[in-house]
């Protein structure tokens, strides 16, 4: 006997589903299924808790044709669902695969009824909560006696109010006056003691709980940092970072407490609630959580049982490990080199006091994949990437709830150790993002991904998302805006962007763009400089010498480009650009087979970009080469796919 849901609209996680017209909402906005990924969320959701096999799923998908491979098209339907929902295969908190059997929906579901609803009775909300699936792994299934059902419609009829305010309290209603900032705490009294550090990571640390609920929008702790010493004038700051309200307060060392005060201001400047708290100097693991429970009241957002619980979850009793998490958290927002060092010292002295801390084990991770990607180079790039890795799965085994371990685990699938793995980065973000959406870089790492992959519009779009949530954005998001109008063939811009971007920042990677822009928009020589300039670690950048070595091909300097090719060989280190680099090189040399063989890798090894393929003005003398075209031609149909996933269709 099958236990079956019928209601009109279905509540899990951030989503919502409309079963009358089969459409799914994320936060009040559609979210574009193709016809099997519905099917197949329809089926789980009918049956929560339970095993739909795959031979259910298949007769529901295909009914009689037998012609199709449908262990295929299932997978793939349930691959692009996942997507849809931003879930893991590997940490599920929708979807579960129980291997050659089939799947189980293992999130928590709430039954919403509109009233006059004909698929229930008016007015009747059923709150039913799927099983964890260690429940239905321990527990067998039983029998449910009259006594039990009596209770149930008790709770049913609770659940008519619960239900109305939770409509009432939607993200789409709420969205307008649930956007908030919350500025570090301005550290009163002896500023050369010990604890200013405590101002941004008690900020960071109310933030990061606060972004557990679903219709408060958060600003990342980054986007705030540049207005600290603008918290007299709140309302300039919510201007500027285009909030409804701004939470700002101070902490001040008295005797043996810590006097926090903090107050909610509302854009037009006036407070709407404040409050004073005075806590012992060991009692600062509980503040975050009153302060951020007091926030959300006071915002009159309705927070669920399972959003009120998130607030109190606590990944440490020790005050000491606590007390170095947050140290670690203060450096780790500020994203430079020595800040990120610092703060991996810090988050492995919280973790020497707490081997359980998986907050602290999620720091290092977000660290290690931030090194790996920007500031590491050749073995030492895939020590930070492996460790990124292995902290991010080992807190996620302590707490699958935690975004920064997601993030990591993508961030680590975009370096040289993770293999570039792009769906894995943009499935993992999409996982970090649908617990914490304050995340304006995993924004950012979906965007590297799709500038990659080709996908430039949707590459503009995170753009777009990331400054939403930080309307300052960093050198990453321009470096990376750089790339898209480069790559997208937009030359002058993409010139223009990196000389603007030079003034701020030193790394390889704005020199080598800048270099590029510069020969495509006719200064070789200029060109040639600027990629000659690139240093990473000390030495020449691979990236930069092997784009250096392509033009020198092309500019009458086939010596020079010869030479500097057999030094890149010799060296230890290769990625997808240096592949593409020596491809292009090969071309303007006339070695087509030498040519083919690194532009082959370069696609395979995490740059399939097929409009920079088929438009670089270096490949131009393998237009017409059929073992160029049809390299083309898979790039064309594996860039078709790609395209399909990001946008359902």
């Amino acid at each position: 006997m099958h236990t079956t849901v019928e209601s009109s609209r279905l509540h899990f996680g951030r989503f919502q589903f409309d079963r009358p017209s089969g459409e799914l909402y994320r936060d009040g906005r559609r979210v574009r299924l193709q016809e099997h990924p519905r099917l197949v969320l329809v089926a789980l959701l009918e049956r929560p808790g339970e095993i739909v096999t795959r031979d259910e799923l298949r007769v529901r998908l295909w009914k009689a044709d037998t012609f199709v491979d449908f262990e295929h098209g299932l997978n793939t339907a349930v691959k692009k669902l996942r997507q849809a929902l931003g879930d893991a295969a590997e940490a599920p908190t929708f979807i579960e695969t129980l291997p050659r059997r089939g799947y189980r929906f293992v999130g928590r579901i709430d039954l919403l009824v509109a009233p006059g609803d004909p698929a229930d009775p008016p007015g009747l909300a059923v709150v039913t909560p799927a099983p964890r699936r260690a429940d239905w792994r321990r527990r067998p299934v039983v029998w449910v006696g009259a006594a039990f059902l009596v209770a149930a419609l008790g709770v049913a009829v609770w659940s008519v109010r619960r239900g109305a305010k939770a409509e009432q309290s939607s993200p789409s209603t709420q969205a307008a006056a649930a956007q908030l900032a919350v500025m570090p705490l301005r550290v009163l009294g002896d500023s050369s003691s010990t604890i200013p550090y405590l101002g941004v990571g008690i900020a960071d640390a109310i933030t990061t709980r606060l972004a557990n609920t679903r219709a408060i929008v958060l600003r990342p702790t980054s986007a705030v940092l540049p207005f600290h010493n603008a918290q007299s004038d709140p309302a300039k700051v919510a201007a500027a970072l285009a909030v409804q309200n701004v939470l700002v307060g101070t902490i001040q060392p008295v005797d043996q407490i810590y006097r926090v005060s903090v107050q909610l201001v509302g854009k037009d400047g006036v407070a709407v609630w404040g409050r004073t708290f005075d806590e012992p100097r060991a009692g600062l693991l509980d503040l975050q959580d009153h302060i951020a429970e007091q926030v959300a009241s006071a915002l009159r957002v309705e927070l669920s049982g399972s959003e009120r619980a998130r607030l109190h979850v606590r990944h440490t009793n020790n005050p000491a490990a606590y007390d170095s998490y947050l140290r670690g958290r203060s450096l780790l927002v500020n994203y430079t080199e020595a800040n990120m060092r610092e703060a991996i010292s810090y988050f492995e002295r919280a973790l020497s006091i707490d081997q359980d801390y998986a907050l602290a084990r999620a720091g290092i991770a977000t660290a290690s994949a931030w090194f790996s990607v920007r500031y590491a180079y050749e073995n030492e790039a895939l020590a930070w990437g492996k460790r990124a890795d292995e902290e991010a799965r080992h807190a996620l085994k302590q707490d699958t709830s935690l975004a920064d371990a997601h993030f990591a685990i993508a961030s680590a699938a975009g370096t040289l150790y993770g293999g570039f793995e792009w769906p894995v980065v943009l499935d993992r973000t999409a996982a970090a993002l649908s617990i914490d959406r304050s995340l304006d870089l995993a924004h950012l790492a979906r965007m590297r991904a799709y500038y990659h992959l080709g996908l430039f519009e949707e590459a503009r779009e995170e753009a777009r998302l990331a400054r939403e949530l930080n309307p300052n954005p960093n050198v990453e998001m321009a470096r990376l805006e750089v790339a898209v109008e480069l790559f997208d063939g937009h030359f002058t811009v993409a010139l223009e962007r990196a000389a603007a971007l030079l003034s701020r920042t030193d790394a390889p990677a704005v020199r080598h763009y800048l270099g590029l822009a510069r020969y495509y928009t006719g200064d070789s020589s200029g060109a040639r400089d600027m990629l000659s300039s690139a240093m990473r670690g000390g030495r020449p950048d691979a990236r930069s010498q092997a784009s250096l070595a392509s033009i020198e091909a092309a500019t009458d300097r086939a010596s020079d480009a010869r030479a500097r090719i057999a030094t890149i060989l010799g060296g230890p280190y290769m990625d997808h650009h240096v592949a593409y680099s020596l491809g292009a090189a090969f071309a303007q040399l006339g070695n087509v087979t030498e040519s083919l063989d690194w532009l082959e890798r370069a696609a395979a090894t995490g740059f399939p970009c097929y409009p920079w393929f088929e438009r670089d003005p270096l490949l131009e003398p393998l237009r017409r080469d059929p073992g160029f075209s049809r390299l083309l031609t898979r790039l064309r149909e594996a860039h078709a796919k790609h395209r399909r996933a990001a946008t359902g269709n």
